[in-house]
C-alpha cells in the first residue's frame, strides 16, 4: 500500500516512516525543505515537497496514496488557533480529494491533553474553554 504521511519527518511521523516500510508499505512523505526530504530519503520514503498552507500539494499527495495519515501540525502555539485554522483546511483538502473512495484516512490529535475525559468531540469537552482544534 502506497501511504502519503503527513508530518513524515515530525515527532509521530518519524516513528511510523520506518514502521510502515518495515510492514511493506511504501510511504510519501511530505516535506517542506531539503532536511527533511533528505532524512525521508535516508529512511527509504519518497518524497512529495510541500506543506501545510499549500493545499494544492496535500490534495496531490492523497491522489497517489492508498491510504493517508496526518500527523503534521505547525508548533508555533503563540499563533495556536491560526494553527488549528490551517490544520482543519488541510485536513479537508486532504478529505476531499479522498471522497467517495475507500482509501482510509487517519488524522492525529491532541485529545490527549484534554481536562475531561468522554466520548464526545473535543470541543464540548470543556466548554468553558473550548478547543480550536478538532
Amino acid at each position: 500500500m502506497r501511504v502519503f504521511l503527513t508530518g513524515a519527518t515530525g515527532f509521530i511521523g518519524s516513528a511510523l516512516v520506518p514502521e510502515l516500510i518495515q510492514a511493506g508499505h511504501r510511504v510519501l512523505g511530505l516535506a517542506r525543505g531539503d532536511a527533511g526530504a533528505n532524512a525521508l530519503t535516508a529512511a527509504g520514503a519518497q518524497v512529495h515537497r510541500g506543506h501545510l498552507e499549500d493545499l494544492e500539494s496535500l490534495r496531490g499527495g492523497a491522489a497517489q496514496a492508498d491510504a493517508v495519515i496526518h500527523t503534521a501540525f505547525i508548533h508555533d502555539f503563540s499563533k495556536f488557533a491560526e494553527n488549528c485554522e490551517i490544520d482543519g483546511h488541510a485536513i479537508e483538502a486532504i478529505g476531499a480529494e479522498l471522497k467517495g473512495s475507500d482509501r482510509p484516512f487517519i488524522v492525529t490529535s491532541g485529545t490527549g491533553v484534554t481536562t475531561v475525559m468522554a466520548v464526545r468531540p473535543l470541543r464540548t469537552m470543556n466548554p468553558t474553554r473550548p478547543s480550536p482544534r478538532f
